[in-house]
């Protein structure tokens, strides 16, 4: 469970650094899409600080040095200013590409915001129970999920606290993928089926994305040639005497 408890609290390290910038506190009651729309809006344009323009969205990011890279399902990007990278941690935040990018880019899709934090190297062993997602979290659970390398909790309060309009339920999970855990938290609108058990599907997607797009990385860094490398045939062809040459 401690690298668990690392994971989690690098995730607190990087909300409490600003990088996410503030939460807007609720303003009044009956909330819906088009306002918490606007309230992810206003989040994202303070994450953006003062820089100039903001930066346009990214489909995938890189993270801890390569082992993990982040995307999101189709109609979500990666917040380029929310951005976080270290040899052995990453953090970076996935949202809707239309909102993102103010409308310039990307479908209408349903609002939420999913953070993703790469954390210390570990297994299923490391896993903790939704039970103690919820602890670590010092609220109530609701709903939790487990399998043999992901766990999930959906969480009573706290997530009211993220944008204006999000709802107070939002869900935690975590999982393995390589040999790094990594940690997702999903904040939606009040009343969205993402607040609810639809939660818990998006973010099996949010891993499947991951998982597809870091073995595909990592294939890519297996199979890519090195210049003036000597080729497997004639290497073999080195090792095993024949007649006839290895081209």
């Amino acid at each position: 469970m401690t690298a668990v408890r690392n994971l989690l609290c690098a995730a607190g390290a990087m909300l409490l650094s600003g990088c996410m910038g503030s939460a807007v506190p609720e303003s009044d009651p009956g909330g819906d899409d088009t306002r918490a729309r606007a309230g992810l809006a206003a989040f994202f344009a303070r994450s953006g600080g003062d820089d100039g323009p903001r930066q346009a969205p990214l489909a995938k990011v890189s993270l801890a040095g390569g082992d993990v890279v982040v995307a999101g399902p189709e109609g979500y990007c990666i917040d380029p200013a929310t951005r976080r990278r270290a040899p052995e941690r990453g953090f970076a935040v996935i949202a809707s590409c239309h909102i993102l990018s103010g409308g310039n880019a990307g479908r209408d899709v349903a609002p939420m915001l999913v953070t993703v934090t790469v954390g210390p190297r570990g297994g299923a062993a490391d896993l903790p129970t939704p039970e103690a997602l919820a602890q670590a979290a010092g609220v109530r659970l609701l709903d939790g999920r487990s399998s043999a390398a992901h766990v999930s909790a959906q969480l009573a309060s706290g997530g009211d606290k993220m944008f204006d309009g999000s709802d107070k339920r939002y869900w935690r999970a975590v999982f393995v993928q390589g040999d790094r855990l990594v940690g997702l938290a999903l904040y939606a609108p009040r009343g969205s089926a993402l607040s609810g058990s639809k939660g818990a599907q998006m973010l099996v997607q949010v891993r499947s994305k991951i998982a597809e797009q870091s073995r595909s990385a990592a294939s890519a860094t297996v199979r890519k040639p090195v210049a003036g490398a000597t080729s497997p045939r004639k290497l073999l062809g080195g090792l095993f005497t024949r007649k006839d040459p290895v081209n």
